[in-house]
């Protein structure tokens, strides 16, 4: 099988909220966390190709975060409520994205 990764995956599990170019709002899980991208679990699949804003809360900020990301890959997964993995790949890099959701101190 071929990597498709880039960058270094770290295992985080922190809520999402995906929100679609046409504004349907979505709760997904983080699985895993790049710097390049991250490894959603979700109720439900999206396109491949779709253009996303993630948002999501770091711990004592008073406002939520969003970065702009692009499904790449969609599979089936597990039972209820999430049954979609959806591998999005971010805009832009965001070094130190793990550190931010999982808790650990930032700057």
């Amino acid at each position: 099988m071929e990597e498709r990764r880039r960058g270094e995956r770290h295992r985080v599990w922190h809520p999402v909220t995906v929100v679609t170019e046409d504004g349907h709002e979505g709760t997904a899980i983080t699985f895993d966390v790049s710097s390049a991208g991250l490894l959603l679990a979700a109720p439900g699949p999206l396109a491949v190709g779709a253009r996303l804003t993630l948002r999501f809360r770091v711990e004592g900020e008073p406002e939520d975060r969003a970065l702009g990301a692009r499904v790449v890959r969609v599979e089936p997964h597990g039972e209820a409520p999430w049954r979609h993995r959806l591998a999005v790949e971010l805009d832009a890099p965001h070094p130190g994205l793990e550190a931010l959701l999982s808790g650990e101190p930032h700057e």
